[in-house]
């Protein structure tokens, strides 16, 4: 279906050469990229899609050192070469990750659609409205770290970007014919800005496995014990955890340990050649638990003050209020920690001074400014 998108494949350093000049001669350059997050431990780059100069390339950088790819990041960072995105939040922060690279210039059509009130902001739902195409779904959880890539694979993969200047043409006159154009130019800048944080390793992580939560004494432990067990294998063979032991799987084995290898065989989730590679494992970890880490009570949290509370009531009419005027998701016109930073601002927020201290700011200011102020001015 995708097949006359013709995607060109590339794998070289003189092919990434190629990419750039075409994303310079273009003027602007359409960019995604693919990651195996659903099939590895450590998550990478798999593919980077560009479309440029009526041309869709798919380039492999697992067949490229990474620093094969600096000629196409020297445009990206360019702040004179549009780069059209689509939900980029999540590219920015792989891209940041992986090369270390930092988006200029972008454009996001997601971001568009957002301000513009549309009811669905997903690329598939934007391309049907708007340009008649139907993307084949077929391979939305495909494994982009294996090779070889199908044809329709590479097709699917080209797809994400070589539709962004037709759809990115017509978002932006309907923006610009609502005087909506630079509120969208300053959630672009804000994306911009995205950066990849490592998240530090928590001791009770274990918890967000559903079902360990509710685990006490011994049954805790072995929930722990399998958990961390899980990760070691998980990381050894770079696969997700659960490809190692499942979720239900290890709730059950922590509830209602196994005593015998027979007995573990019954267990649902559990195979032979599981059993072959892991029995023993997993038999001494449920018989001989570590001990999980306990809760540590942090610090008591002040109570939000009842004059805050009065004011968030407030604010929250206003900002919904507004939202249903602009036809606008409430979230996207004031996010909750923005309405509590002005409602926590001491003294109350009398002016546009005030409430830019207390982060409101933009078109959001421009927006809501005025009916904050008059909101709190009979505290």
């Amino acid at each position: 279906m995708l097949d006359h998108l013709n995607p060109i494949w590339v794998d070289t350093r003189a092919g990434v050469d190629e990419v750039a000049e075409a994303a310079r001669s273009a003027g602007w350059l359409a960019l995604d990229t693919e990651a195996d997050s659903l099939h590895s431990y450590f998550h990478k780059t798999c593919l980077v899609q560009v479309t440029a100069d009526e041309r869709n390339f798919v380039i492999d950088p697992l067949a490229m050192d990474s620093n094969d790819l600096d000629p196409l990041w020297a445009v990206v960072e360019d702040p004179e070469i549009p780069v059209l995105m689509h939900g980029s939040d999540y590219d920015i922060r792989v891209l940041d990750r992986d090369y270390d690279t930092r988006i200029r210039g972008l454009v996001d059509t997601q971001a568009m659609a957002q301000v513009l009130g549309e009811p669905k902001t997903g690329l598939a739902a934007l391309l049907e409205k708007e340009e008649g195409v139907v993307l084949d779904k077929r391979h939305q959880r495909a494994d982009w770290g294996r090779r070889p890539l199908t044809r329709s694979q590479v097709a699917y993969a080209a797809a994400d970007t070589a539709f962004l200047g037709s759809l990115a043409g017509k978002l932006r006159s309907r923006l610009k014919a609502l005087g909506r154009w630079d509120w969208a130019d300053e959630e672009f800048h804000k994306l911009e800005h995205v950066r990849h944080n490592p998240v530090d390793p928590n001791p009770l992580a274990f918890e967000r496995v559903k079902g360990v939560r509710s685990l006490r004494g011994v049954a805790r432990d072995r929930a722990f014990t399998l958990f961390e067990w899980r990760e070691r294998e998980a990381q050894k063979l770079d696969v997700p955890p659960f490809k190692v032991l499942g979720a239900k799987t290890l709730v059950t084995l922590a509830e209602d340990p196994p005593e015998k290898m027979s007995d573990l065989a019954e267990v649902t989730g559990i195979g032979p050649r599981f059993i072959r590679r892991w029995g023993g494992n997993v038999m001494n970890a449920v018989a001989q638990p570590e001990r999980a880490p306990q809760w540590k009570r942090g610090p008591r949290q002040p109570e939000t003050a009842a004059v805050v509370v009065r004011r968030m009531k407030r604010l929250s009419v206003v900002r919904d209020e507004v939202a249903a005027e602009l036809s606008l998701e409430p979230g996207l016109v004031c996010p909750k920690s923005c309405a509590l930073a002005v409602a926590s601002h001491d003294p109350r927020c009398a002016d546009t001074a005030d409430l830019r201290a207390a982060g409101l700011t933009g078109w959001r200011l421009e927006c809501l400014g005025p009916r904050f102020i008059a909101a709190l001015s009979d505290e």
